[in-house]
């Protein structure tokens, strides 16, 4: 198949896909395999995320399939066959998702309170001049 084909497809498979419901947390597991595929350049094949990920992580083929399988079922991937390899696209947006289990969570844990997060984060230490100074520059260009 050749790059114009490939892209086709591509482009084709991502105008089906349905919405993606970037509020679901996916496991750890799932997230793992999800942010080798968005660091990735799709389409990816199988053996080059087992290659990425599923050797580091000591995984077996089976399952690192299990888990691709579980993403396109919660539709945060597509996949096409060519030949005997099976490759992957990201449907689902990383950034929207990173904001949406990042909101969810600080709602829960911290009742959405900034302040929450902050003290959580810097209870027992410091901060130092340089993170003071970027949190004052990211205040200032958001308000």
């Amino acid at each position: 198949m050749n790059v114009e084909n490939v892209d086709a497809l591509v482009k084709d498979l991502l105008e089906k896909a349905g919405p993606v419901d970037h509020s679901v947390r996916l496991p750890d597991a799932e997230f793992d395999v999800m942010d080798a595929i968005w660091g990735g350049n799709p389409p990816l094949t199988t053996s080059y995320l087992m290659q990425k990920i599923g050797h580091k992580k000591g995984w077996k083929a089976p399952t690192l399939i299990s888990f691709l399988v579980r993403l396109e079922e919660r539709g945060f991937i597509t996949s096409f066959k060519n030949g005997k390899e099976r490759y992957y696209v990201p449907v689902a947006d990383r950034e929207e998702y990173v904001r949406l289990v990042t909101e969810s969570f600080i709602e829960r844990y911290h009742h959405s309170s900034f302040v929450s997060v902050l003290n959580s984060l810097y209870k027992d230490k410091g901060l130092d001049e340089k993170d003071i100074d970027e949190f004052l520059e990211w205040l200032k260009s958001r308000y």
